[in-house]
């Protein structure tokens, strides 16, 4: 199963889901990847936080994988009026 994430924050229910659907406790998990469990608790609950090689190391212990997926190119919104700079007369 797919989990689209954009937001850091999105990512906490789904680690705390694969984990109990594995069946592990957050000591188990810490174990596995060698850190206590109150490290995991705090990556469940603050995952913006945790390190790229600590959350690849998470998501293995949990039998799942980060899939990059190109999105086609990024949509700039349209520069509003409040956004435009006039410069100063005799600044060019």
């Amino acid at each position: 199963m797919d989990y689209p994430i954009r937001l850091p924050n999105e990512l906490r229910e789904y680690l705390r889901a694969l984990r109990k659907e594995r069946g592990l406790t957050q000591a188990a998990v810490g174990e596995l990847i060698g850190v206590s469990q109150a490290r995991i608790a705090e990556i469940e609950n603050n995952p913006g936080v945790v390190s790229v090689e600590q959350l690849m190391k998470l998501l293995s212990a949990l039998q799942a994988s980060l899939v990059v997926r190109d999105g086609g190119p990024a949509q700039r919104p349209a520069p509003s009026a409040d956004a435009t700079i006039t410069p100063k007369k005799g600044a060019w």
